[in-house]
């Protein structure tokens, strides 16, 4: 198997993530092959396994590495000025929005797929982003806490309660597509309302 320099090394996991958005993205995450992926980048297949342990651990690098939803998410909602119920309320809807747009996360939803792909990943990925997710939400709870948009708590209490109402959406098919988003502004509903009312 080919040593890579670490400049090299780099050069090629960036190129894996690259080119892996784009085939996951036009083909998904079924029909794309480890083949595929190493063809793209000029590498060896034996060499993928050097940066990830399979197409789903690349896949799932990826869904998380996704910063722009983040930043647009995060970023557009800080710069709005609106009272807190409603600031909260557009949070929710424009994040429920973006996932809907996005075709990785499209694929995320899909009835299974998310379990599927957690079975083959290595247990410290999952942790390690899960805490990466915590350090990423805690400073915004926390700036909206000060603006006074969201009553005071602990702040990794609200991450969770805000984390918990983005996964229900994993459950769009059960609870039925039609009914879906009533059911979501009732819930988004009353959660805003309790995260903003006063002591």
């Amino acid at each position: 198997m080919a040593k890579f320099t670490d400049s090299e090394k780099e050069q090629i996991r960036q190129c894996l993530l690259e080119k892996g958005k784009e085939l996951f993205t036009q083909y998904g995450l079924a029909k794309t092959s480890i083949d595929d992926l190493v063809q793209a980048c000029g590498i060896a297949k034996g060499s993928f396994y050097k940066f990830f342990s399979s197409k789903e651990e690349l896949f799932y690098v990826i869904l998380n590495n996704q910063e722009e939803i983040t930043n647009r998410l995060i970023g557009e909602h800080l710069k709005e000025n609106l009272p807190p119920k409603e600031f909260i309320s557009s949070f929710f809807h424009l994040a429920f929005n973006l996932a809907d747009e996005n075709p990785l996360l499209q694929q995320w939803f899909q009835d299974g797929e998310r379990e599927r792909v957690i079975r083959k990943l290595p247990k410290h990925l999952i942790k390690d982003y899960s805490q990466d997710n915590v350090k990423k939400g805690i400073p915004f709870v926390q700036a909206l806490i000060q603006r006074g948009v969201l009553r005071k708590q602990d702040p990794e209490v609200i991450n969770g309660v805000l984390h918990a109402i983005m996964l229900l959406r994993l459950h769009k098919e059960e609870l039925g597509k039609g009914l879906f988003p009533e059911i979501m502004d009732e819930i988004i509903d009353y959660i805003a309302e309790g995260l903003t009312k006063p002591d």
